[in-house]
């Protein structure tokens, strides 16, 4: 995969919507004026310390209503590269205990109906110590190890690991749902969310390759709930 490096940029995902290619590339930045998450959120990132990077793919093989695949591709190369400890927080979080390392934020382009441009933007906290926007849990890898980390081997891994992961997608998805689903934070036992109606206790059944979770509530009945209409308590 190519690899373009930029010194800063507004948002990795931009700059790649901003192409009109169909190679497969990954553009990398020391930083975003503009970094985005899932949704309205935004990313805060010291300069220089933290990868901050976006992948353009086109998976025109894909039915829409299984785009979610590659998000779960992305996450599980990220865990698998970061090892023990690291878990994937539904949607496509990475998180350490219940500190959050990585975000990932999805943009597509359609074309007739199929897929043709997925853009998949991950920001992870590399070696910043101090993190000072209202994010109520961040943590990096070096609040972790206690020692730096080399950006670019970090990155190539993770892509080697993605490569394989993404035509894991195409050859045998329900393998990726699997690794998916080992990977998920708080994938065993009751635990405490919010929806619209308030506060309650449930297990997690299943992601779906939509995206969509189901829950198991204390009375047994099920729930399914789409992205930002669930919150975990943390």
């Amino acid at each position: 995969m190519e690899i373009i490096k930029l010194t800063d940029t507004a948002s990795t995902n931009d700059y790649l919507l901003g192409l009109n290619t169909d190679r497969d590339i990954c553009v990398v930045a020391d930083y975003q004026s503009a970094g985005k998450g899932m949704g309205s959120n935004t990313w805060e990132s010291e300069p220089g310390k933290n990868l901050l990077f976006s992948i353009l793919v086109h998976p025109i093989w894909l039915p829409v209503r299984q785009q979610y695949l590659l998000s779960m591709a992305e996450a599980v190369a990220i865990v698998e590269v970061l090892g023990e400890g690291f878990e994937i927080k539904w949607p496509n979080d990475i998180y350490y205990g219940d500190k959050k390392l990585s975000g990932t934020r999805i943009d597509v382009n359609l074309h007739g109906g199929q897929l043709r441009d997925v853009i998949i933007g991950t920001g992870i906290n590399v070696n910043q110590e101090v993190f000072v926007s209202d994010a109520p849990n961040p943590i990096s890898l070096k609040n972790i190890t206690g020692t730096e980390h080399d950006r670019d081997t970090l990155l190539r891994t993770i892509l080697y690991h993605f490569t394989y992961y993404y035509n894991m997608v195409r050859e045998a998805p329900d393998n990726i749902v699997h690794l998916y689903h080992e990977h998920l934070y708080r994938r065993t036992g009751l635990h405490t969310f919010t929806d619209k109606d308030g506060t309650f206790k449930a297990e997690i059944v299943r992601v779906a390759e939509n995206g969509f979770i189901t829950l198991r509530r204390t009375d047994n009945t099920l729930s399914h709930y789409e992205f930002k209409q669930l919150r975990f308590c943390l």
